[in-house]
């Protein structure tokens, strides 16, 4: 079953209840709508709020619409919903008096595809950002051109036990089938990095970057992980990459042999913040192929003067659309909240960043991307599409919660509940779900932006 199913199921149980005489007399209803990017984590928080008593002592019930970031703009202006979600903000001069932009979720705009016949079987492709902005403005349209071709040759990464940066050293070896890392600082690294964080993360054949150690700096520090081989070590001291390390020499992505197969581009029909972010990313990095603003229409973005009608595109609706017509059709590419692609099992391409690594989409990857960004005064987040960190997915989206400062006992409803989103639900569940809890800066005008809400 999927999550967002599991999650409808849940929703109606207490909902029901309440009707029957559980929930309290001054219960409310408080419907949403807006962006598929965000309502797979709106399910799973609007779920646990709904029958939490210590954080809802009103006993309300928080539904979602997953209708797209455009739709869940105009709904929440025309008071379709008393909350919206979106990605994308609203265009100038459009937005209702008093909102309020509360970021709530990041995560992965993942490049999902299905392509039978590539050798060996399974394997994990890699596309250059380039080769990105090309497929998606049909100017590569065969999976086995040569620019694909070349970017999936294996490679190996040489062997390397230590490394010194800015005062930090870190070092690892292999101990039967464990593998030991040591960290030590000086002084004056200690005092530097004295609020920060060491980390160390995992990619093993250049896959799924994983989280294997975070804790806060000391001038010595170990951690004892299970074996892999084939694995590469990215170790960090706050922002600083300390070094990357390998137990040995490792084998670095696969030579694949692609089938002479025709690409299908599938892109979202209806307006979407994710469409929006996925374009910004494009126009940003790329700006000679994308050469037009964003937009939450596909088609207004596109470089070209109209969109093939040839086949080669095709259009789905929400992120469930996108995923679903990816798992039923071979050759076809497109992209969506990682989620959406996990859950309906489509595989993911590992994507090079400005560092000029393939990288996967992960919450882990999403987090170091979103750690370069900065949020304006308004609550909006500006991605930095330079960011250089090694180990960062490059294209992601933040999930905005819609709200008002007017104040009214629905608005108090909504204020309830996007702050048990950030402070709660996101931190407990937003990984395992495939999304990126905010942290930082991100996370403190967040909370900043709540406490607007509702205030007159």
């Amino acid at each position: 079953m999927k999550l967002r199913q599991k999650a409808a199921i849940a929703i109606a149980a207490i909902s029901l209840a309440s009707v029957a005489g559980v929930g309290q007399a001054n219960a409310a209803s408080i419907g949403g709508g807006g962006a598929s990017f965000l309502a797979n984590m709106m399910d799973i928080c609007a779920a646990q709020y709904n029958r939490n008593t210590q954080s809802n002592t009103a006993s309300d019930i928080v539904t979602y619409a997953s209708v797209g970031s455009s739709s869940g703009k105009s709904g929440f202006t025309k008071g379709t919903y008393l909350f919206g979600g979106s990605e994308s903000a609203y265009s100038a001069g459009t937005a209702p008096a008093g909102l309020v932009y509360v970021p709530l979720v990041g995560g992965a705009i993942a490049i999902g595809y299905r392509l039978d016949g590539i050798s060996p079987a399974g394997a994990t492709v890699r596309l250059p950002s380039e080769v990105v902005a090309k497929i998606f403005a049909g100017q590569i349209t065969k999976w086995n051109d040569p620019a694909i071709a070349a970017a999936n040759k294996a490679t190996t990464v040489a062997k390397k036990l230590k490394s010194t940066k800015d005062g930090v050293t870190v070092s690892v070896a292999k101990k039967a089938s464990n593998v030991q890392f040591a960290v030590s600082m000086t002084s004056a690294a200690a005092k530097k990095y004295k609020n920060a964080k060491v980390t160390i993360t995992a990619a093993t054949l250049g896959g799924e970057s994983k989280s294997l150690y975070s804790a806060k700096s000391a001038t010595k520090l170990s951690k004892i992980a299970t074996y892999a081989k084939n694995t590469v070590y990215t170790v960090k001291a706050g922002k600083t990459l300390v070094g990357t390390l390998t137990t040995e020499t490792v084998k670095d992505g696969e030579t694949i042999t692609f089938p002479d197969t025709a690409i299908r581009v599938v892109h979202r029909s209806d307006g979407s913040g994710t469409t929006n972010n996925f374009i910004n990313y494009l126009n940003k990095s790329h700006p000679a192929i994308w050469t037009k603003v964003t937009s939450d229409t596909y088609a207004t973005g596109f470089p070209g003067a109209a969109l093939p009608t040839d086949g080669s595109f095709q259009s789905a609706k929400g992120n469930e659309g996108l995923a679903s017509y990816v798992r039923d059709n071979n050759g076809s590419i497109t992209y969506a909240e990682l989620s959406y692609l996990e859950e309906r099992g489509v595989k993911a391409a590992a994507v090079s960043n400005p560092a000029g690594k393939y990288v996967l989409p992960s919450p882990t990857s999403s987090a170091v991307w979103l750690d370069a960004a900065s949020v304006d005064a308004a609550g909006l987040v500006a991605q930095n599409f330079a960011a250089t960190a090694v180990d960062a997915y490059p294209i992601n989206a933040v999930s905005y919660g819609l709200s008002t400062t007017a104040k009214s006992a629905d608005n108090a409803s909504v204020k309830a509940f996007f702050t048990y989103f950030l402070d709660v639900c996101a931190p407990k569940n937003a990984a395992g779900a495939g999304y990126t809890p905010l942290t930082g800066a991100i996370l403190a005008k967040a909370d900043a932006q709540v406490a607007k809400i509702n205030v007159g």
